[in-house]
């Protein structure tokens, strides 16, 4: 496997055939002084700084000060808390093992393209869709997705999910705009059904080989 060449990825980013995605860690500037400045403690005082300024003499309007402060003291500890988070993010931004022009790369995951053959690992999340085509002892947990707390062992034509874990083995895989089989849709009833088993009847049949559950 020799993976996409440079002029490959080239092509499918200027198409817009990427991982991309718009993360938002926390909420933006404007939206954290909104916040603090549209609040019932900030409506009640500033009605009544109004009717002081407008029918009372202004020294009785001096806690306004107190209005201006908490507000400013809101948005500033807001605002640093925002910049932490982001810089935080970036620091654990996740990263992808891809193999171009013949040789393994590690990229940000916002860099993945379609087509892209990438390298799993033990401890990592998939970062995108896709179908396996070689492996060595995969196993991947979909509990986040599927809420299956066993995990699974996908071969070579099967496919992994974004946002699962590998929590053993290693594999080789390309990214593909869509999974070739289709989700198993069903009701709550039927997914119950369909993963109930025996596997505890070599310790105690008589418990769990009476019936399925209802």
């Amino acid at each position: 496997m020799t993976g996409l060449t440079s002029q490959e990825v080239a092509e499918r980013v200027r198409a817009g055939q990427t991982n991309a995605f718009r993360d938002t860690t926390s909420r933006s500037a404007a939206a954290i002084l909104r916040a603090n400045v549209f609040t019932i403690f900030n409506a009640i005082l500033g009605t009544a700084l109004v009717l002081i300024l407008l029918f009372g003499s202004w020294k009785d309007a001096l806690f306004g000060f107190v209005l201006l402060l908490n507000t400013a003291t809101g948005t500033i500890a807001e605002v640093r808390a925002k910049r932490a988070l982001d810089r935080l993010s970036v620091l654990d931004a996740p990263r992808a093992h891809v193999l171009r022009d013949g040789g393994e790369q590690d990229v940000d995951v916002a860099a993945v393209v379609l087509d892209d053959v990438l390298r799993l690992r033990g401890g990592e999340q998939v970062p995108a869709d896709a179908v396996v085509l070689s492996s060595d002892n995969l196993e991947v947990d979909e509990s986040i997705l599927t809420g299956e707390t066993d995990p699974v062992r996908p071969g070579a034509g099967e496919r992994v999910m974004s946002g699962t874990t590998v929590t053993a083995g290693t594999a080789w895989y390309v990214r593909r705009r869509s999974a070739p089989t289709p989700m198993p849709t069903a009701s709550p009833g039927r997914l119950a059904a369909t993963r109930w088993s025996p596997p505890n009847c070599r310790r105690a049949p008589t418990a769990c080989c009476a019936g399925s559950p209802g």
